[in-house]
């Protein structure tokens, strides 16, 4: 049974972890210290244990799907391989594990945004990976099909790169199934027009997966998931060059892009950082006069003009509590501006 897997190693019906960068909160901050939330604990907290440690959701979770039976199949795909000459900058900006087992008509769909993980069926970050923010968010799927559907959307649209070796394949599956042709990479056909593939949970919250490929040629945040949900947004991800406007003609939404973030939980250290620090990847909306939705996006993409030729996908939902976290969080752009 392919599940995703709380704090204490049992079944949740989903999860978000943020970690944080390292030497924030304390010194002593090796870049393991996260904040969790899931529908159980209804509001993100501290994790009393770090991601080097295993007894927490995100090592939880991997080792069910690395240990589970010869029936089940996973396809890890990321980026960037551990050799980086074997990278093929063709595929998708895409992070993420997609789980199955076809016997107990089971699967879950783990997105994040760590480059080279998890590599080898090895569950810990790689080491320069500690330095930076990242965003993991976890959801069991209502049954198998859903992960072939998740599978049919990234053959047009994401092309990931698939980590065969990090992989496995269980036999039975037929050769036109698409979890079988994406681990295979047969039949790719990049569409020239985005997607949204609407799906729920095994205990039935709604998600969009919001995806373009290559050659849709647009601004991913502020051409695509602010108008597909009828949204402004504030966008937290990685920037290392030119960036999109915060608005153009094509849209009537626009995007604020964060410099600053903050958590904090009850009793514990105050968690600051710049974007610079952050390699996460995820957005809110600004809820106005157009749009009350409490939207939580959890995205593969940053917002540079250089993702416009990547693929990539973004997680989206209506959570209260996690949105009023993240927003929280924030300081815009704006406001720092005029301090």
């Amino acid at each position: 049974m392919m599940e995703a897997k709380n704090q204490q190693g049992s079944p949740v019906d989903w999860w978000f972890i943020y970690k944080t960068p390292t030497r924030t909160g304390t010194q002593d901050n090796r870049g393991f210290d996260f904040f969790y939330f899931d529908p159980d604990a209804a509001k993100l907290t501290l994790s009393p244990v770090g991601l080097d440690q295993d007894n927490q959701a995100l090592q939880h979770s991997l080792k069910a799907i690395f240990g589970a039976p010869e029936s089940a199949g996973y396809l890890v795909y990321n980026d960037e391989h551990t050799d980086k000459q074997s990278n093929k900058s063709e595929k998708g900006h895409c992070k993420g594990i997609l789980a199955f087992d076809k016997p107990s008509d089971s699967a879950l769909f783990l997105l994040h945004s760590t480059p080279r993980f998890p590599a080898d069926n090895e569950c810990l970050l790689p080491d320069d990976e500690e330095l930076y923010g990242q965003t993991f968010i976890c959801i069991t799927l209502p049954d198998y099909q859903t992960a072939n559907r998740i599978a049919e959307q990234m053959l047009t649209q994401q092309n990931p790169q698939v980590l065969t070796e990090s992989s496995k394949l269980p036999s039975g599956l037929g050769d036109d199934e698409p979890l079988s042709r994406l681990f295979h990479g047969i039949g790719i056909q990049e569409s020239r027009q985005p997607s949204t593939l609407e799906f729920k949970s095994k205990a039935g919250k709604a998600f969009q997966l919001i995806a373009k490929s290559r050659k849709w040629g647009e601004d991913f945040w502020l051409d695509l998931v602010a108008p597909s949900l009828k949204t402004d947004l504030v966008v937290e991800t990685w920037r290392r060059g030119a960036v999109t406007p915060m608005q153009d003609h094509r849209s009537a939404e626009f995007d604020e892009d964060l410099l600053r973030l903050r958590l904090q939980a009850e009793s514990s250290p105050t968690y600051e950082w710049l974007y610079t620090k952050d390699h996460a990847k995820w957005a809110v909306a600004l809820k106005n006069q157009e749009n009350t939705q409490p939207w939580v996006c959890v995205a593969d993409l940053n917002r540079m003009v250089s993702q416009e030729k990547r693929g990539g996908g973004s997680l989206c939902f209506q959570e209260p509590q996690l949105w009023q976290a993240l927003r929280d969080a924030e300081e815009k752009i704006h406001a720092l501006a005029s301090s």
